[in-house]
């Protein structure tokens, strides 16, 4: 089907409808001059000229109002036609809900532009809807991950409160319960800092060396790793590394990397952090020697997802509530970048942070 316009159309419209009542008014009005012969109506003292004057008159005022009516009964004829298409989707839209997105709107059969934004609209429909699943999922996972430590601390305290308890027993209620706290408060903090990684760091950004930034981290949890028996070396090599971006922001989404790989790294293992420089972007790499990326590595990055296989996730457990990854794909795309997963030279996992480099 040839390529239309909705603009072609109406402009056709419009042409049609003057030359129609061009030609009903000359027709009109040459029947009317042929009807009336002048010489017949011609009084002693008439000229020739007066009396062909009014009798163009005469024509012009049966003739016009015909010829204007026909013209405009075709202009909204043909408007109607060309905006029908139009009404129905309109009618679709307003009958689509936030409940009823995947309902599509009917597409035109003709090839212009409003079969264009009707297609557009459709998958921007798909996408909300995308967007509102995945917000419910996420609200359902979030207030499970929320309930979990709240009845944990309850059964704690209702167990404690049953009978007589010795101080020991109370430090230790004391205890699980203060895990439990902290645990919904590292949970929280997670969440908001998820929020807030795809609003505010686009807001106030300024040039950032991504070494630096790397350096900060690595002295950071360079005791974490030591503690877990894991090795950790930052970039070795002087790169261009000038970005713009929330330093804040890369700084934690540098964080969540290291400290994923330190969780799934083995003890004696190695956590490696490089930074290249390739075409208009730097690529922020964070290796490690655990156990891999599993059979779908995308999943990694789903709020609450801790690990891909069952020693990672074991491993990451009691390290995060499983927002790390989730967060850093958030700040990743909010510099313009992106945030991927292959799999490590050194026989692990490679997480891969990619943003433009500032030119």
């Amino acid at each position: 089907m040839a390529r239309g316009s909705i603009r072609g159309r109406f402009l056709v419209g419009s042409i049609a409808s003057a030359v129609l009542a061009l030609v009903l008014f000359a027709g009109g009005s040459l029947a009317l001059v042929s009807i009336d012969d002048p010489d017949e109506g011609m009084e002693p003292g008439d000229s020739f000229q007066d009396e062909a004057g009014e009798l163009i008159l005469e024509s012009m005022a049966i003739a016009a109002p015909l010829a204007l009516g026909a013209a405009l009964l075709t202009a909204v004829i043909l408007s109607r036609r060309s905006a029908r298409p139009l009404e129905h989707a309109i009618r679709a839209a307003r009958e689509t809900t936030a409940h009823d997105l995947r309902r599509t709107l009917p597409v035109p059969a003709r090839d212009d532009e409003l079969r264009d934004l009707v297609i557009s609209l459709n998958d921007l429909f798909a996408r909300l809807d995308d967007g509102f699943a995945a917000l419910a999922r996420f609200a359902a996972d979030a207030s499970h991950e929320l309930r979990t430590p709240l009845a944990v601390m309850a059964t704690e305290l209702e167990v404690a409160l049953r009978h007589p308890r010795r101080v020991d027993e109370w430090e230790t209620s004391a205890r699980t319960t203060l895990d439990e706290l902290r645990r919904m408060s590292a949970l929280v903090e997670g969440l908001l800092t998820l929020a807030r990684a795809g609003a505010d760091a686009p807001a106030s950004r300024s040039t950032v060396h991504l070494i630096e930034c790397v350096d900060t981290v690595v002295a950071q949890l360079s005791a974490a790793a030591k503690q877990a028996g894991v090795s950790l070396a930052g970039p070795m090599d002087e790169t261009a590394d000038l970005v713009d971006g929330n330093p804040v922001m890369l700084e934690t989404a540098i964080r969540n990397l290291v400290e994923n790989a330190i969780a799934a790294a083995p003890r004696d293992g190695h956590v490696r952090v490089t930074v290249e420089s390739r075409a208009n972007e730097l690529l922020l790499l964070v290796d490690d020697d655990g156990p891999g990326l599993g059979p779908n590595s995308e999943a990694l990055f789903a709020p609450f997802r801790r690990g891909s296989s069952e020693r990672a996730d074991g491993a990451a457990r009691g390290a995060g509530v499983g927002l790390g990854l989730a967060i850093a794909r958030r700040i990743a795309t909010a510099h313009g970048g992106r945030l991927t997963a292959e799999t490590s030279p050194l026989g692990g996992a490679r997480f891969v942070l990619a943003v433009p480099s500032r030119t």
